[in-house]
């Protein structure tokens, strides 16, 4: 199968709203864990 041009590229649109979902989730977590264990060491 030669397609011409990037037939499998992904839409702009989809791929940046679930990786900011997901970087902001993780990132909460990461807060969470380093408050927690704050907490837990104080």
């Amino acid at each position: 199968m030669s397609g011409t041009g990037p037939a499998h590229n992904p839409p702009k649109g989809w791929s940046k709203g679930p990786l900011a979902l997901i970087l902001g989730l993780a990132v909460l977590i990461a807060a969470f864990f380093l408050v927690y264990a704050l907490v837990l060491l104080l």
